[in-house]
């Protein structure tokens, strides 16, 4: 892994910048010192573009996805490539070493290179023993540290409690993030996630609110009579993406009580068989919505 994104670095960084990166990895490979490795990891920011974009082709994606299922560094920038080359570096660093190094640099890192580091957590050893500390990072109200953590990012599904990983999906909910882009999101799926989205949709519903339409995602395979009324309510919206998570809610739940409900949603469920309507479709939908144009309104 480490070379494929040092080459995806390499397309994208100055020559002389990586070429510092690879004598600080070298030097700390063959000598750790927790002193040099602090600066060299804060040092990135003097050496790399300050608003240095990653180009990534997608071969090169789908090779990190290969190696890392779930990981997607397509939203990274050269920064944050920098440092998570740099922190592949304590990859042999005894255990006790390797945890001191990372609870330092959370300890004193802005908030990019706090980034870096929650990003690096899928590709580091000692995974059981960063859980708690992406917990913590997930109570940030800054946007770019939550998204670190939670999208993109393979670690929480495969490590969270199922109460760390509802609350971490709440908290996206609330803060309006892009659920498609979380990872693993259909592994992880549980009854109580789908009964609290349940309880989230009537108290926004009350206050005459809406909760966003890809959010019943998470309530596939767990369709309990009171989601089963929802997802009737939801045909009552008018909301044209409300009717298409109804859909896709029910296009995998063969439940004969759900049959009048598919019968009102036949060309929403023919556009899932035809392929043109999926959750990720609606996710990137509902992050990029149409312009009057016609055009994504993406950035």
């Amino acid at each position: 892994m480490r070379d494929l994104l040092t080459d995806i670095l390499k397309a994208s960084a100055p020559a002389e910048a990586v070429t510092w990166l690879q004598e600080r990895i070298a030097e700390q490979e063959a000598r750790f010192s927790k002193r040099p490795f602090y600066y060299a990891f804060s040092g990135v920011s003097r050496h790399f573009p300050k608003h240095g974009r990653l180009e990534v082709t997608p071969e090169e994606a789908a090779r990190v996805r290969e190696r890392s299922p779930g990981l997607s560094v397509d939203h990274w920038d050269v920064f944050r490539l920098a440092r998570v080359l740099m922190l592949l570096a304590l990859e042999k660093q005894e255990k006790s070493v390797f945890l001191e190094t990372i609870a330092a640099l959370l300890n004193t890192a802005d908030l990019r290179e706090q980034a870096a580091i929650y990003s690096a957590y899928p590709l580091l050893p000692h995974q059981e023993d960063l859980v708690e500390s992406a917990i913590d990072g997930l109570r940030s109200n800054i946007v770019d540290v939550f998204d670190s953590i939670a999208l993109n990012n393979p670690f929480p599904a495969a490590r969270f409690t199922d109460a760390a990983w509802n609350q971490m999906v709440l908290k996206a909910i609330f803060i309006s993030r892009p659920l498609y882009r979380i990872s693993g999101l259909e592994t992880r799926r549980n009854a109580d996630l789908a009964a609290a989205i349940s309880y989230l949709a009537h108290e926004r519903w009350a206050a005459g609110r809406r909760i966003p339409a890809e959010a019943w995602r998470n309530c596939v395979g767990f369709v309990s009579d009171e989601i089963s009324a929802d997802l009737h309510h939801l045909l009552e919206t008018g909301e044209p993406t409300d009717r298409e998570a109804a859909a896709l809610v029910l296009a995998s739940d063969g439940d004969p009580r759900l049959a009048d409900l598919r019968g009102r949603l036949e060309g929403e469920i023919d556009a899932i068989g035809a392929g043109t309507l999926s959750w990720d479709r609606l996710g990137e939908k509902l992050e990029f919505p149409v312009t009057l144009n016609g055009s994504p309104a993406k950035a």
